[in-house]
């Protein structure tokens, strides 16, 4: 069962909103499919708990005070001050569970290459994200990709590589890149980086 987080109806709105954010206090408001949008507030410690945890995607439940039942939320949207950076407002979409939801989700690079150490290659990564469609209750936070298979340089591995979970479903094309091993041409040239590539970095 997804984790459950305390909300309560907000009456604070535009410069009275400041003052929410001084006592601790973030304003939010949910919507959803069919929804009216609810305005509502939360401690910052318990927003700053469910993006540290859950991040954005990853179904949680809101308990909203005087309601019977939870609300499966995701967080579909945050700002945070320009210079400080401090939370100022979130913004959750209430799910249907039975509805398959998309999200763009970031790709981690796991394991080690052999081609680097085998040819002194360098790992460069592409896409570090993808399009996944899965049900609300099994939409995972991150995707993990395995380099371990590039044993010779230039090889690669692609969207298709990818370690999915039960119940997802990438929309993004297979044959897209996600990490590469290619050659060092020499210590005083530089390697050619195609667009949308970055060199690994180095440990």
């Amino acid at each position: 069962m997804p984790d459950i987080y305390a909300a309560e109806l907000r009456t604070a709105f535009g410069k009275a909103s400041a003052k929410l954010r001084r006592d601790g206090v973030v304003p939010a408001n949910i919507f959803g499919r069919g929804l009216d949008s609810l305005a509502v507030q939360l401690p910052t410690t318990e927003a700053r708990t469910i993006l540290r945890d859950h991040g954005v995607n990853t179904l949680v439940n809101l308990q909203v005070t005087g309601e019977a039942q939870p609300r499966p939320v995701v967080v579909r949207s945050l700002q945070r001050h320009p210079v400080s950076k401090v939370l100022q407002h979130v913004d959750f979409y209430q799910v249907d569970l039975e509805r398959t939801m998309q999200a763009h989700l970031p790709v981690t690079v796991i394991g080690t290459a052999p081609a680097v150490a085998t040819y002194k290659g360098l790992l460069l990564h592409g896409s570090d994200n993808v399009l996944v469609e899965a049900l609300p209750a099994v939409m995972p936070t991150h995707l993990e990709v395995s380099v371990d298979s590039i044993t010779q340089l230039d090889g690669q591995v692609t969207v298709a590589d990818l370690r999915l979970p039960a119940g997802v479903v990438v929309l993004t094309p297979m044959d897209t890149m996600l990490a590469r091993v290619t050659a060092v041409r020499g210590s005083g040239d530089a390697v050619e980086v195609a667009e949308g590539e970055q060199a690994a970095a180095t440990p």
